[in-house]
């Protein structure tokens, strides 16, 4: 590879962000699924479109945890690392509308390594903090985005578009998940007990 080792590939790779296809999943049926969320009206998921849309959040929800930046850029090495195998590509589950911020999130999520099962939960717990909208603004507590970093600025650590990238923000958002809890599913558990993940 012209002298560059492949921790220093893997690494060039994680700081640019690199998209490419992930591992092949079939969707999840979350109603097949006991203790997936549910139907109640705060986790349904509307396919509204979120392009130039700003939605004012105000509850006291969010990605709140403090977690270091270093284990936010570790998390996005391993994702270059299995992107770098060169995995099929992601087949979006048939309710998703392509080209959406959600649709976006779920070929992220199979790129991060978190399997098929794991959608319902990002899905709801992202539904329920920002509906998917990339503009979602707590002026209560300056979260912001998709994952609804709070405050919104620790999203640069991935991207200096955070404002405005809905990639930039599910990126942050799947490294903070898989840094703090492992898994959406144990994220939305923390949410669904203490209004915050």
């Amino acid at each position: 590879m012209g002298g560059r080792s492949r921790r220093g590939t893997v690494a060039a790779v994680a700081a640019l962000g690199v998209l490419a296809a992930g591992c092949a999943a079939t969707p999840a049926d979350p109603a097949a699924q006991p203790g997936t969320p549910g139907s109640s009206a705060s986790q349904q998921v509307s396919d509204r479109p979120d392009k130039d849309r700003t939605e004012k959040v105000s509850r006291s929800s969010g990605a709140r945890a403090d977690v270091p930046d270093i284990e936010i850029m570790a998390q996005l090495a391993r994702r270059a690392e299995r992107i770098a195998k060169n995995l099929p590509k992601v087949v979006v589950p048939t309710d998703v509308d392509r080209g959406s911020n959600r649709a976006i999130g779920y070929q992220l999520m199979i790129e991060f390594g978190f399997p098929a099962d794991q959608w319902p939960y990002l899905d709801a717990l992202w539904q329920r903090e920002s509906g998917w909208s990339h503009l979602a603004d707590n002026p209560t507590s300056s979260a912001y985005g998709i994952p609804q970093s709070l405050p919104g600025s620790k999203m640069a650590v991935v991207g200096a578009d955070w404002r405005t990238n809905p990639e930039t923000q599910i990126r942050w958002g799947l490294a903070y998940i898989a840094a703090r809890y492992g898994n959406a599913q144990k994220a939305w558990a923390h949410s669904e007990e203490f209004g915050w993940y």
